[in-house]
């Protein structure tokens, strides 16, 4: 059944129906939480998968998911390939860990001073902070999220998730 909803010509008001059946606050959103157990009740991911795909969906380190965005990564074409393959889900699992690692708030995101940090342990400068945080952060929030950490790293193909 999980399958059937990666399908693009899944009618909206199925997609819906999975969307607010976890939308427990009744916000329109999904938060992170919420993704988690939508990703481990009906999709069937172990908690560490769900864990990865929560960070990877938060592509704008929001907290929440909205049902576009949810939408948009169901119809991507992706469909689990990123915990199905072993050794793709072993560098997933590294980079949640090394991601981990920077976010000291534990907010979903990292802000200039965690960035800052990564930035220096992989050889950036303090001369090419700003234009690093500029290419990254592609969204212009100020924060650089799990999935922008992960195409940098280009350590997991996330196409066009």
């Amino acid at each position: 059944m999980a399958s059937s909803y990666f399908e693009t010509d899944t009618p909206d008001i199925v997609l819906k129906s999975l969307f607010y059946k976890y939308d427990t606050d009744s916000s329109g959103l999904l938060s992170m939480n919420e993704v988690k157990t939508l990703l481990e009740s009906d999709l069937g991911l172990t908690y560490e998968e769900a864990e990865a795909y929560t960070l990877l969906l938060d592509k704008d380190s929001s907290g929440k998911l909205s049902f576009e965005e949810f939408k948009t990564w169901l119809n991507s074409g992706e469909k689990l390939n990123n915990v199905k393959d072993e050794s793709r889900f072993y560098m997933m699992k590294k980079s949640v860990e090394y991601f981990k690692k920077y976010d000291v708030d534990q907010s979903g995101g990292l802000n200039r001073e965690e960035f800052a940090k990564l930035h220096a342990d992989v050889g950036g400068t303090a001369e090419t902070l700003d234009q690093a945080l500029l290419a990254l952060d592609k969204d212009n929030n100020g924060t650089i999220s799990f999935y922008e950490v992960l195409k940098w790293l280009n350590w997991v193909d996330v196409g066009n998730f």
